[in-house]
């Protein structure tokens, strides 16, 4: 029994040697002397049967006197059942000196065994150099200073273009500052009541203020507008009246007869919600909008009656 147990340990243990050796790596390196700051190219190659897992830890605290800068993506090979890994690593050294990549013991099994096992790599000695200095000659400029002689011309034409510009300058001035400072009067644009009235009513529209419950507050802007509008269009102070004085100015001026019906309407139903407290349908709100945009239209000057105005102030 004894001498059957042995021979079966002997066959596990030649099994696992020869396994083992199936496993090799390989280190290299671009070269063995840098200057500081090089960066050094590092490549550790595994190769094993297809059943063989690596894993492969990590190196960036092992480094003494070097710094690991990056590590690219792996590299797998396979060729007549083998496969090869290729882990390349990007190092670089800030130190002078002697520097050396140590060994690293890398853990892998396979897929028929559970066990770990592990393969180690070499260790590589590098030389760190810094540029050479030639301490016994005095610093000088990696150039002599280049003396630019002095160029009258550049300086005149500099003079005459800064003389171009200061005169066009003045010119412009006194062409258009100066005029519209000696007629001491500015161009102003104006509009016609009517049309600041319908933009006033389509701001008001947009306010939306009856439809979020601010009726009253809808009811008095709507007023405003029209009234000021009467004021500018048939100078009448008509914010100041109330509305049957507004209605009887309104009746002395021949161009506000046609709207005398629909004012009167609307202004009366917005003096009920402003001072009765009443409380109107959406459809007289709704209504409210349109009959003043109907006032408006209705009241703008024709050419006939800016000519008679025109010659009623003769």
């Amino acid at each position: 029994m004894v001498k059957r147990i042995g021979i079966i340990f002997l066959i596990l243990l030649f099994t696992s040697s020869g396994f083992s050796q199936q496993v090799k790596s390989n280190v290299s390196v671009d070269s063995t002397n840098y200057l500081v700051g090089d960066y050094i190219n590092y490549l550790v190659e595994l190769s094993a049967p297809k059943n063989v897992e690596f894993f492969f830890p990590s190196i960036k605290d092992s480094l003494q006197k070097l710094e690991l800068v990056e590590q690219l993506p792996l590299q797998k090979k396979e060729n007549n059942g083998t496969n090869t890994f290729t882990y390349h690593f990007i190092l670089t050294g800030f130190d002078s000196g002697k520097a050396t990549i140590p060994s690293f013991l890398i853990p892998y099994k396979s897929s028929k065994d559970t066990a770990l096992a592990s393969v180690a790599t070499d260790s590589i000695n590098l030389t760190i150099h810094t540029l050479p200095v030639d301490t016994t000659k005095e610093a000088k400029d990696i150039k002599e200073p280049i003396v630019i002689p002095f160029n009258w011309l550049h300086l005149l034409l500099w003079i005459a273009g800064i003389a171009v510009v200061v005169a066009l300058v003045y010119f412009l001035y006194k062409k258009f500052y100066k005029r519209k400072e000696f007629t001491g009067q500015e161009i102003e644009i104006q509009i016609p009541p009517y049309e600041t009235a319908l933009i006033s009513l389509d701001e008001l529209e947009m306010k939306k203020l009856w439809q979020s419950g601010r009726v009253k507050e809808y009811h008095t802007e709507i007023t405003e507008i029209i009234r000021t509008y009467f004021e500018k269009r048939f100078s009448l102070p008509a914010l100041e009246l109330t509305t049957d004085e507004t209605l009887e100015v309104l009746k002395s001026k021949s161009e506000s007869s046609s709207v005398i019906p629909l004012t009167k309407d609307f202004l009366q139903n917005a003096d009920m919600v402003k001072f009765a407290k009443f409380v109107p349908l959406n459809e007289i709100n709704e209504a409210m909008i349109k009959q003043a945009r109907q006032i408006v239209k209705m009241t703008i000057p024709t050419a006939n009656s800016e000519q008679n105005k025109e010659e009623q102030n003769v």
